[in-house]
């Protein structure tokens, strides 16, 4: 009760004091009118033309105006200081509506003199508003004006409050309606103030702690419960000014609106900028948080106070003389606090500075004078703008990093130079290439001991144990581009398994039938049983198994009627009706001919496909894999300079050139570990002087009898890709041509490189394969 007491109370006052500022003068409702001098300026000022057209003849006649006006200025000045003293000495209305046309007509001029002073040259700007003679006349004759327009308004506010008792005793209607309004807004914030903070938890503990990542909406919203508060008070005020300002005798309302908006709306937003800063911080150091937060904190109310000033000062002062000292003395005010705010970051800065290496001219000589006197202050901001661009630097970086398309941008760049310096290394050392299986010793190949990326496809992995490690029975498909590492996640999933007996079968070349014997195998059958037998088998078998098919894409012909085996299968996994789960390992290029081929008819509980290895996951395999021997070099890439990078000020020249390296791996392998670790044995060069091993830019295989082959030659080479290996009667079939033309075309590719032969079966070989699907993708006949 006693803080409703308060609160109306405090709403009565003000609007009897802002009701004291209305015009109730019904007596003489004659309108005011300014003197003939104030007219003719005004017109004067209307008739210039805009000031980028002026002439110098339009600029004269500005400071001709300009110099009337300040005349004129000083004789209304006394007139309405003789108007005031005669109303002194008789309050009556006549002598009144003498004072108000006098003020008026000061007011019309100081408006005036507010526009001429904008629109003439800047040299008698700086006169009439500038510290000199003129200024500090200008500054007399303004606070002279000022005291006058101060006695005005106290006789204005003591005529209008008489008026207004006078009004109130015929009606006090309007007073208790607004009243009546006032109070329903405090009853609605009192409810919010005794409730704001269970709202909050509940909102906080819905969306926050029991979900995942919020949303930005979200997000926002808990911003704003950082500064309920002040919010509330804002709009508590704010509405309960606009409720009284329906009343017709507020007409000096705005001066409260704008102390509330600057001082409420200012605690609001430092709050904002604390909590966003403070969450977003990359420094743990409790020092440095609060030195941000404080200079933050300092800025913005620094801000704040000077924008009160400044705004208060140009409505009721105008932007005068006296507006111009005041907005210089605020630009004081901020260099002082700018070199309050360099000296107490000056230890913080050059500790930091200090851990930097190598350093620019500007920064060694803020560094060599971090302790002289008054060039320190110039020092530290130099620093400071130093290390603040550096770190934009960085998060520009970072950012952009997030996209594929601009780490492949920087990786094209270093190719380039890495290619540069590789020819001229090639022409002026003694290098040669580590060739066959000793690349292997330095470059160990993968095993069942090599380190796991425990990072990489860790959704797929999950998506795929929503359906293979529970008690429902599944037929999931997993799709890869050949050397991503399918085998390897098929692995992690059936060493995951807990309550099914898990089963690995690699799926062989002659297809289905070559298959049944290997799945009885695994079974526990004899290898000779049918598929009845082993449908009999799964459907009464008390076993659960969970059977991953790698390499499926041998039960598919890219040809019509080519799903027949792989149908076979599906079939008799479905009806053993047990719980069996089943996930079939296919290669991406074979399954968008499935895809394409069967379309929604081929059912599956999930089909998920393998991602592209990203940057950091490749360069992490490749660290990997190199060997650390006693007996041997270790693997250097001493030599290999490659473009500095904002991000990568701190590394050695030996990481910096690694990292680069990895990254050029990265971009030309698209993606797949296997092509990478090719290329990156390709890269080993031994030096024969001293025998160090060392990394230059690999020869990347590149032909352009590939981009101009016929479809024909192109779908040859796409029907190996789909088949993995392919005889020359299986190409025929694929292909629709003759067996003369498979056999010239295979010798074709054999000449240059492109396929391998193994047991009367082409392949397409590991040198030429991301070229090769490169080239068949860009020609639309494959999908990597």
């Amino acid at each position: 009760m006693k803080k409703l007491y308060r609160y109306v109370l405090f709403t009565f006052l003000l609007i009897f004091s802002q009701l004291s500022f209305a015009n109730w003068d019904l007596t003489n409702n004659q309108p005011i009118e300014i003197s003939a001098q104030a007219t003719n300026i005004e017109a004067d000022i209307r008739a210039l033309p805009e000031q980028h057209f002026f002439s110098n003849n339009d600029y004269a006649q500005v400071k001709r105006l300009l110099s009337t006006t300040i005349l004129q200025q000083k004789k209304h000045a006394t007139a309405l200081k003789e108007a005031l003293a005669t109303y002194r000495r008789d309050s009556s209305n006549q002598n009144w509506i003498a004072v108000e046309t006098v003020h008026q007509s000061l007011t019309s001029l100081n408006l005036s003199k507010e526009q001429l002073l904008k629109l003439t040259d800047s040299t008698t700007r700086e006169q009439l508003t500038g510290f000199g003679p003129y200024g500090v006349t200008q500054f007399y004759s303004e606070l002279s004006i000022t005291k006058l327009n101060i006695e005005y308004y106290l006789h204005y506010q003591i005529r209008s409050f008489k008026n207004l008792l006078k009004d109130l005793t015929i009606s006090p209607v309007p007073i208790i309606s607004v009243i009546f309004k006032v109070l329903c807004v405090f009853f609605i914030f009192s409810w919010w103030m005794k409730n704001s903070s269970r709202l909050i938890n509940d909102f906080k503990t819905s969306k926050l702690e029991n979900g995942s990542k919020p949303n930005f909406f979200i997000r926002s919203i808990w911003y704003l419960t950082r500064a309920h508060k002040a919010i509330a008070w804002l709009l508590l005020i704010t509405v309960t000014l606009r409720i009284v300002s329906t009343l017709p005798s507020l007409q000096h309302l705005i001066f409260l609106e704008i102390f509330t908006w600057w001082i409420l709306g200012g605690s609001i937003a430092v709050s904002f900028i604390l909590e966003f800063i403070y969450r977003n911080s990359k420094h743990n150091k409790k020092e440095i948080i609060a030195l941000r937060l404080s200079t933050v904190r300092h800025y913005v109310w620094g801000i704040i106070v000077a924008g009160v000033i400044l705004q208060i000062s140009s409505r009721t002062l105008g932007q005068g003389t006296i507006y111009a000292w005041i907005n210089s003395l605020m630009y004081l005010f901020f260099v002082l606090l700018t070199i309050h705010t360099l000296r107490k970051w000056k230890p913080t800065v050059f500790e930091r500075i200090e851990r930097v290496d190598p350093l620019p001219l500007s920064i060694q000589w803020a560094k060599r004078n971090q302790k002289t006197f008054l060039i320190s202050i110039a020092a530290t901001a130099c620093g400071a703008a130093w290390l603040s661009w550096r770190a934009l630097q960085h998060s520009i970086i970072a950012l952009l990093s997030q996209y594929a398309a601009f780490s492949h941008a920087l990786a094209y760049l270093f190719r380039i130079e890495v290619a540069k310096q590789t020819e001229v290394a090639r022409e002026q050392s003694n290098l040669v290439r580590v060739k066959g299986t000793a690349a292997f010793d330095y470059i160990a190949p993968g095993s069942e001991d090599s380190e796991l990326i425990e990072d990489y496809a860790k959704d797929e992995i999950s998506a795929l144990s929503r359906y293979l490690l529970t008690e429902s029975p599944a037929v999931c498909v997993l799709s890869g581009e050949r050397g991503v590492g399918t085998t390897t996640l098929l692995n992690r999933i059936l060493n995951k398994v807990k309550n099914a007996t898990p089963i690995y079968i690699n799926c062989p070349y002659d297809g289905y039938s070559a298959l049944l014997p290997e799945l009885a195998k695994q079974l526990g059958l004899d290898e000779a049983s049918s598929e009845r037998d082993i449908l009999q088998y799964l459907r009464n078998s008390d076993t659960c198994y969970l059977l991953a098919f790698d390499s499926a894409q041998r039960l598919v012909k890219p040809k019509v009627n080519g799903l027949a085996d792989l149908m076979k299968l599906t079939n008799l996994l479905r009806r053993a009706r047990k719980s069996h789960r089943v996930v079939l390992a296919i290669e991406k290029s074979c399954w968008r001919f499935i895809d394409r081929a069967r379309g929604e008819r081929l059912l599956f509980d999930l089909v998920t496909f393998m991602p592209k290895w990203d940057e950091k996951q490749i360069g992490q395999l490749l660290e990997s894999r190199i060997t650390l021997s006693e007996d041997q070099p270790t693997i250097s890439f001493d030599g290999l300079v490659l473009p500095r990078q904002w991000d990568e000020e701190n590394l050695t020249e030996e990481e910096r050139a690694k990292n680069g390296f990895y990254r050029i791996l990265w971009d030309y392998s698209d993606g797949n570990p296997t092509v990478a670790l090719r290329f990156f044995r390709l890269s080993l060069h031994r030096d024969k002087d001293t025998d160090a091993i060392l990394v230059r830019l690999f020869r990347a295989p590149h032909s352009d009898d590939l981009e101009t082959m016929p479809k024909p030659m192109l779908a040859v080479l796409r029907s190996i890709v789909q088949l993995e290996v392919a005889s020359p009667a299986d190409v025929c079939d694929c292909s629709r041509l003759s067996m003369a033309e498979v056999i010239s075309t295979l010798r074709y590719f054999q000449s240059r490189g492109y396929i391998e032969w193994s047991d009367d079966k082409a392949r397409i070989s590991d040198h030429w394969f991301r070229h090769i699907t490169n080239v068949l993708h860009r020609q639309h006949l494959l999908v990597k």
